[in-house]
């Protein structure tokens, strides 16, 4: 299986729906408030469609767009279709409103669906029946998107009761699989190599806290940072430690993780001498000082504060996790380096294991009350051409819909996102080639704009102090794409690595929420999370584990992995 996955990597863009706390009242794109309307033409002989948008609180408007004038908005009304915009909220509000809206039966036409909730409004009738349409609609690139292994699993998982009710966002094992991030110089200043097993860890870890590998001659860092105020997430993510010793007992985007052992699923932290191994480790390195005694109220924020200041050299965190602290360190330590290596393991031979769900985390959905089939496919049709597929669009196609500061927003406007298969895997192979070669002529739209981005760190790296506001400003944002794609061990030569020693575990349930997984998932979730920390702060015993797995299963956590096991030996033997 792990063989036919190199081929999987699909992406999702940042495009994402989300409605108000308010009522659920309706905005037609470039007018005054209308009344709510569903399919059908609204007087220009356009096909209305009722939608919402979700804006990160960093969004803004790029050269003269505006909310009723831009290239998407352009976009679907050239193909027929004229939005009616359910305000434009804060990201956080997008389930709450969403369910706000659907029990008021006053919802959207088009839906972005969380997984936690889309099994259970299909039962209900909220969403219209795509079957048919799919065949009939989608366009060419829309079926090749799902016609890999991930995208079948993503339209099974998005089928209840024979039909499909959603268009599943594809995910991808690349972008979803943790990685060790290191302070390189402190490496240097210590003559150490990068650790390949967890005796190396260790000692690389206490190093970096009782050596001064900074050299200014005070005992002011620590080896790793972890999130403890979170516990499971994408930047110092707790579990990640655990996967050095082949158990994982969370993962980032709050599911429970199930994986394969002898044939069955079961919960990734239900092994339990690999855990205590590693929560036995975990209470030395808080002891001793290798991890802050100050963790466990710790999140992303404070992470990034401490690998910026230069006082932490280690942390688990995903491709992109070097960006913030590699870029603000350079402000006070102009040596500062960053370089990723695959999760270590027992031995070199033995690496830990990243965990890969490919269970989809966004599902876009057509209301049932909604009736124009066709303005629905359309819709992400155009997403897909004009987002996932960058080999086919002029620079200046790119730029529109995908965004370029100071002129387009690009990709956050469409009403749905998707992405390149393999996109930055793809992306890191073609701008490695024109780093060694000198050509671009290879790189695409994306990939020119991201290597260009690249360049305005990496040829002025050795005169920061030297480049004026508008300099400096493409320099930090450089810093990013050199850290996933240009550096010696960048992000996706450490992924392509592990991807090439089958450095991950295939995730064993794969599919959505059942009603117990919802019911229980929170709490189990909150009992992991709590004992963990105890046992690592010393507010309770290492074995006091087993006590754990004991109240887990109790809780529901029996009745759950029986489901994941059945739903597992069913797709086994498809």
């Amino acid at each position: 299986m792990k063989g036919k996955m190199r081929k999987i990597c699909t992406i999702l863009v940042g495009a994402s729906m989300v409605f108000s706390l308010t009522a659920c009242s309706v905005q037609k794109s470039g007018d005054t408030p209308a009344k709510t309307s569903s399919a059908g033409e609204d007087g220009t002989g356009l096909s209305t469609m009722k939608v919402g948008f979700a804006r990160d609180t960093s969004f803004s408007y790029q050269g003269d767009e505006t909310a009723e004038d831009n290239a998407w908005l352009d976009l679907y009304r050239e193909n027929g279709i004229e939005l009616e915009v359910i305000y434009d909220v804060d990201v956080s509000q997008k389930t709450e409103k969403l369910s706000m809206c659907i029990m008021s039966g006053e919802y959207p036409d088009f839906m972005d669906v969380d997984a936690k909730n889309f099994t259970g409004w299909a039962e209900q009738g909220v969403f219209a029946d795509l079957t048919d349409g799919f065949e009939k609609y989608a366009s060419d690139e829309m079926k090749e998107y799902y016609s890999t292994e991930a995208g079948q699993r993503a339209l099974k998982a998005a089928t209840v009761d024979g039909k499909l009710y959603a268009l599943p966002v594809v995910a991808t094992p690349n972008d979803g699989m943790p990685i060790l991030w290191i302070r390189k110089d402190w490496l240097d200043n210590l003559g150490l190599e990068a650790p390949k097993t967890v005796e190396e860890f260790y000692e690389v870890a206490r190093a970096f806290a009782q050596d001064d590998p900074d050299q200014n001659g005070q005992n002011d860092t620590y080896g790793l940072a972890l999130n403890g105020k979170d516990v499971f997430h994408s930047i110092g993510d707790v579990a990640t430690f655990f996967e050095m010793f082949g158990a994982q007992p969370g993962y980032y985007s709050n599911v429970i993780p199930f994986i394969d052992v002898d044939g069955k699923a079961v919960y990734g932290g239900a092994k339990s001498e690999e855990m205590k191994e590693g929560l036995s480790m975990l209470r030395d390195m808080y002891d001793n000082g290798i991890i802050s005694k100050d963790f466990v109220t710790a999140g992303q924020d404070q992470i990034f504060q401490d690998m910026a200041a230069g006082k932490v050299g280690m942390a688990f965190s995903l491709f992109m996790g070097a960006e913030t602290p590699w870029k603000n360190a350079l402000e006070t330590q102009p040596d500062a380096e960053f370089i990723s290596v695959p999760i270590p393991g027992k031995t070199e031979d033995d690496r830990g294991q990243a965990f890969y769900t490919a269970l989809p985390s966004q599902y876009y959905t057509m209301s049932s009350k909604y009736d124009d089939m066709e303005a629905f496919f359309k819709v992400v049709n155009l997403s897909m051409h004009y987002l996932a597929q960058p080999d086919t669009l002029s620079q200046e196609e790119y730029e529109k819909y995908n965004g370029l500061a100071g002129k387009y927003t690009g990709y956050s406007l469409a009403v749905c996102g998707f992405a390149v298969p393999d996109k930055n895997m793809v992306g890191w192979g073609r701008i490695q080639e024109a780093l060694k070669t000198g050509s671009t002529e290879n790189l695409n739209a994306e990939n020119q704009r991201d290597y260009n981005a690249m360049m305005a760190y990496y040829e002025n790296r050795d005169r920061r102090s030297e480049l004026d506001e508008q300099e400096l400003a493409a320099f930090n944002a450089g810093v990013l794409y050199w850290s996933v794609y240009g550096a010696d061990h960048c992000a996706y030569q450490t992924l392509h690595e592990m991807m090439e020693m089958d450095n991950y575990i295939y995730s064993a349930y794969d599919a959505a929420a059942t009603e117990k997984m919802n019911e229980c998932t929170t709490s189990l979730i909150t009992l992991t999370k709590e004992t963990l920390i105890d046992i690592i702060t010393g507010n309770a015993e290492v074995d006091s584990y087993d006590t754990f797995l004991e109240q887990w299963n109790a809780l529901g956590g029996a009745q759950i992995t029986e489901e994941a096991d059945e739903w597992y030996q069913e797709s086994r033997a498809e």
